[in-house]
């Protein structure tokens, strides 16, 4: 991680186990995922949504939209045959309406 600004928000030192404090070179990860999060919480809100579009994007970035969609044919065309053929349990808009407002609440 690149070293972060230490503004106001900036926890200070690590602590280890002996009550000392403990160099960020000899951490597996400088910072736990509780004190990123409180980070990112204190961000000014067009940067926590900036951050949270890149932490998106970053998150499917092994992904590749071809591959997807080519995986998903197969499983679209069985499913147009089923509705063709009459096989396919189906319900209607007013039945997913009425099952959305039972969850919702």
């Amino acid at each position: 991680m690149p070293e972060m600004d230490r503004g106001s928000w900036f926890p200070g030192p690590r602590i280890g186990a002996r009550g000392k404090p403990v160099s960020r070179y000899n951490l597996a990860m400088p910072y736990t995922y509780e004190e990123v999060q409180q980070f990112a919480r204190e961000l000014p809100e067009d940067q926590r949504i900036l951050l949270a579009n890149s932490l998106w994007e970053s998150a499917d970035a092994g992904e590749d939209e071809a591959e997807i969609t080519a995986a998903w044919e197969p499983e679209i065309a069985r499913r147009v045959e089923e509705i063709k053929a009459g096989t396919a349990v189906t319900c209607s808009l007013a039945e997913v309406e009425a099952d959305l407002r039972t969850i919702a609440g």
